[in-house]
């Protein structure tokens, strides 16, 4: 297999450009509607806001859901390039960018550089991979850390260099900043696990771990101890049971969902390159004896199931797998040529996947009342399919390097139409943007039980909580106030001098934003 295109030593520079334009591509266009993305950028502007590096707080009130790694990031940005969408998003793109770049490096460095290439152009074409990455969250940060922490470890094992190995317990140190235990505990379960099966638990005598324990509680633990002080250890109670054993013993936020689920978010958040996971997997249990087919499919399975067992499912959880997966499937290609009925039929069924896709895209905005008439932007979904025919195509005639690049291109070209066209056309119908257009910044804003988090980020002020009529009723007695609820609250609060300003469906989520004023 023949591959000309980056044959150079500038290829980690040419990756690193291609990688950061595309998962920056428009980050400044769509506004800030997701929940946990409003709710993780707000943070960090309110904890500049306050030059205060310890406690994360969300509408000035104590945030307990995330360690501070991705909010310290978004402060520098914010420091940078001012306040904006862009910036909340710039670090996430960058650490897209270094997580597709180690990922070519490590193929390079342990299989070969095209193994390398065809693995980075494989999370390239990931729609979702992308997505994640276009995200102020915190997951960007934990999947480069946790893939960094995975790449040093098998480092160190093939080559004995202490540098990876003090790599290893630096990026687990960074991914307990900056998610929590799962930083901690499943890397080290995949490693033992991997020792274990290797025959070679042995080896840990060889990880210097009086060295390694305190690099990784170096990094952590100054922050954990300070906002334990700073809270009176509140901040560390409700981020240990609620957000960590809670979430895994049961479904939070309505995210449940049965075993299979978290399976098939890999599945299809590595389309298009995850049609061949089957004959990956016969492949790699073929190939079990060499070392690193073997630790990075342990990767996968045992992260993979760790969430498949946990109550709370949420399509982002396994995005720290796919460089690894990549990887695999990369190896995979370069390694064999396809059997032609077997990848016929992985094609074929990607083609009618994708179809339905757009089917399924084309029905569920047809039903929506608010976003119906953008139904038709569905379409621009056939671009996998046209990729899918075209390798069916290039398929027949043996040319195995077009296969892939037909693919992965289709994925790149979805990606860019998606950031540039499609989710910019659907922000339009933002409950944000437009109730936001309504509303004098002067005023005060209060909000009745529940509101859409994303008025945060642009209004900059605190929204006044007010939990009960009486609250609304001493509210309102102030001239010229706004309030923003739910349409479900709406019957409450019937009988009080209120005038509806506007009403708006948040996008992708059930409720419907509601703006109030006092009557005139």
């Amino acid at each position: 297999m023949k591959i000309k295109l980056f044959h150079s030593k500038f290829t980690p520079f040419y990756l690193f450009l291609i990688s950061m334009f595309l998962f920056s591509l428009n980050s400044w266009e769509v506004s800030i509607f997701s929940l946990d993305e409003a709710k993780n950028a707000s943070c960090a502007r309110e904890m500049l806001e306050r030059k205060d590096l310890v406690v994360p707080t969300f509408n000035y009130e104590l945030r307990t859901d995330k360690p501070p790694v991705h909010y310290w990031f978004m402060m520098l940005a914010y420091e940078i390039f001012g306040v904006s969408e862009f910036s909340a998003r710039f670090f996430s793109a960058f650490f897209g960018t270094m997580t597709v770049l180690i990922t070519f490096l490590f193929g390079e460095n342990f299989l070969s550089r095209k193994v390398g290439l065809i693995s980075a152009f494989i999370l390239l074409s990931s729609v979702h991979f992308t997505f994640q990455f276009h995200m102020a969250v915190p997951d960007p940060y934990l999947v480069f850390f946790l893939t960094s922490a995975f790449y040093s470890f098998y480092g160190f094992y093939q080559d004995r260099k202490e540098i990876f190995l003090y790599l290893f317990f630096l990026s687990m140190g960074l991914a307990f900043l900056t998610k929590g235990l799962i930083g901690l505990v499943l890397p080290s379960l995949i490693v033992i696990t991997f020792l274990i099966i290797r025959r070679d638990v042995g080896f840990l005598r060889n990880m210097k771990l009086h060295i390694g324990i305190p690099i990784v509680l170096g990094v952590s633990l100054p922050w954990y101890i300070a906002v334990g002080l700073e809270t009176d250890w509140l901040w560390i109670k409700e981020f240990i049971f609620k957000h960590n054993i809670n979430r895994f013993s049961d479904p939070m936020e309505g995210h449940r969902g049965s075993f299979i689920l978290t399976y098939l978010f890999m599945f299809v958040g590595m389309l298009p390159f995850s049609i061949f996971l089957l004959q990956v997997i016969k492949f790699v249990w073929t190939e079990r004896k060499d070392p690193l087919l073997l630790y990075l499919s342990l990767v996968v399975m045992i992260y993979t199931t760790f969430f498949a067992i946990s109550k709370t499912k949420l399509p982002n959880y396994t995005v720290p797998v796919y460089p690894a997966l990549s990887i695999l499937i990369g190896t995979y290609l370069y390694r064999l040529n396809l059997g032609r009925s077997k990848a016929a039929y992985s094609l074929l069924f990607y083609v009618i996947l994708s179809i339905l896709l757009v089917w399924a895209l084309y029905t569920l905005l047809g039903e929506d009342k608010h976003l119906f008439l953008l139904k038709e932007f569905s379409l621009y979904f056939l671009t996998l399919t046209v990729g899918g025919v075209f390798s069916l195509y290039f398929l027949f005639k043996k040319e195995m390097l077009k296969i892939i690049i037909s693919l992965g291109l289709s994925g790149i070209l979805m990606s860019v139409i998606l950031y540039t066209t499609v989710l910019p056309m659907i922000d339009r119908e933002s409950s944000v943007r437009a109730l936001l257009q309504q509303m004098d910044s002067s005023r005060s804003v209060g909000y009745y039980k529940r509101y859409n988090p994303a008025f945060s980020f642009y209004i900059r002020k605190k929204i006044e909580p007010l939990n009960s009529l009486e609250d609304v009723k001493r509210f309102i007695e102030r001239k010229d106030v706004y309030i923003l609820t739910r349409e479900e609250y709406l019957q409450e609060l019937e009988g009080l001098e209120l005038k509806v300003l506007g009403k708006k469906k948040d996008l992708f989520e059930n409720p419907i934003s509601v703006l109030l004023t006092n009557k005139e």
